[in-house]
């Protein structure tokens, strides 16, 4: 008797985009760099642009206080 093959189910890793939405013009066109000691974030449509200087956090973060920056009425 022969046994049945069973499948192998893998597990889907989520990846974080590297290129976000812009909160002001709304296309998805921002792009997160690293420049020597600070972050900087620039929407590639509207030309939306925000700076901070380099700590231990990841990109995605940095994005979220662009955005928080943007709806604050701090930047924009």
């Amino acid at each position: 008797m022969t046994r049945k093959k069973r499948r192998v189910i893998k597990p889907v890793k989520k990846v974080l985009p590297k290129i976000l939405r812009c909160p002001r013009c709304g296309a998805i066109s921002v792009i997160v760099k690293k420049q020597d000691d600070k972050w900087v974030v620039v929407c590639g449509n509207c030309g939306l642009r925000y700076e901070k200087p380099v700590t231990s956090q990841e990109y995605i973060d940095v994005y979220n206080e662009f955005v928080d920056a943007f709806n604050a009425g701090k930047i924009g």
